[in-house]
């Protein structure tokens, strides 16, 4: 089959690879329909990985993909072969005592421990969905059926980033009446801005240096800073007399805007970072946490858990997941909608690739 596959930074390939099969009779394998680039992707493309055993080059990249289920293990139950589904990025085995608690981002059977390697398309063992197939282990705790009624594209980003955008939004437990800041606005400060709303927050207050990912924003309903331009500080305190954001939302992954997130944020205030922070140590002003009663809460995503919750909303249409797509590009033209995305080239927000 053809695939995008990781050979290096700024090396990915669309080219042959094996074509995945069961191999166990929990799996099953799913004939992919639509993929999309996500910007945890492109830590693989800006970095790299160091090479080890585990990550050699030549594995398929890519953790958002849905698609119709081409066949399974004697051991499925939930779904089978026809069926229209998608995958949760991150993989557990449903029933270990990480998964029954609902961390399958932390499932003992498929890290074996603590780790990441049961995120797709990270070269740790799990290949990904940018490609004409791929095998989901546990198809029955991670995979999902689609209702005939939504689309492949409003379906696509229950995958990963709706769900992260949702977290981010229970992290910070926005409630009815807050104001909340959300650093970034691409698409998980879309949709963290999205279900802070959804929430109840009377303000969203999006950040971000774009100023046409800025103007997007704005029209969904957002106040919006340049912190290149404004200081943010002064800006939100203006807008809570004095008091400070009641929860901040870091959607983008760099350590210092965790530190930026204490700043804004009012005592006793909630700060929840969902952003791949890829740093190995950050340093965070802990007094400033510790003096303002700020509660600080992080975590991967467990698509799993909040599917369930956000795929009524997507039916009765108070979410419209495919409003971030910017770009539609083929499988084959993946590579070059790596490019798109990374360099921020023609107003991209969010790139989908169709197998």
């Amino acid at each position: 089959m053809k695939a995008i596959l990781y050979h290096g930074k700024h090396d990915f390939r669309f080219s042959d690879t094996a074509d995945p099969t069961l191999g166990a009779e929990t799996d099953a394998i799913v004939r992919v329909s639509r993929a999309a680039i996500c910007g945890s992707d492109l830590h693989l493309w800006h970095g790299g990985l160091p090479e080890s055993p585990n990550t050699r080059p030549g594995f398929t990249v890519g953790h958002e993909f849905l698609g119709v289920v081409d066949e399974v293990g004697p051991g499925v139950r939930s779904v089978r072969k026809g069926d229209r589904v998608l995958a949760s990025c991150t993989a557990g085995c449903g029933t270990c005592t990480a998964c029954r608690r609902g961390v399958f981002s932390g499932c003992l059977v498929m890290t074996q421990g603590p780790g990441a390697g049961n995120i797709f398309g990270f070269g740790h063992g799990l290949q990904g969905g940018q490609a004409e197939a791929a095998r989901v282990p546990f198809a029955d705790a991670n995979l999902f059926k689609i209702p005939d009624s939504i689309s492949d594209e409003q379906a696509l980003f229950l995958t990963d980033i709706l769900p992260t955008g949702y977290m981010g939004a229970d992290l910070a437990e926005v409630s009815p009446g807050d104001t909340v800041v959300v650093f970034g606005c691409g698409p998980v400060g879309t949709f963290a801005q999205m279900c802070a709303r959804l929430c109840g927050a009377a303000r969203v207050i999006a950040v971000d240096p774009d100023e046409q990912r800025l103007e997007r924003a704005r029209k969904s309903g957002c106040d919006v800073v340049n912190p290149t331009k404004t200081n943010l500080v002064e800006f939100v305190l203006g807008c809570t007399g004095g008091l400070g954001a009641d929860a901040t939302i870091e959607a983008v992954g760099r350590g210092d805007l965790i530190t930026q997130s204490a700043l804004v944020t009012r005592a006793g205030g909630r700060v929840a970072v969902i952003g791949v922070v890829a740093e190995p140590m950050v340093q965070l002003p802990w007094i400033l946490f510790f003096m303002k009663n700020i509660a600080l809460r992080t975590g991967l995503v467990n698509p799993q858990v909040h599917i369930p919750r956000l795929l009524p909303l997507i039916e009765r249409g108070r979410i419209d997941p495919a409003s971030i797509i910017t770009h539609r590009l083929p499988l084959s033209q993946g590579v070059r909608g790596y490019e798109i995305f990374a360099g921020h080239q023609d107003n991209v927000l969010k790139v989908v690739l169709e197998a």
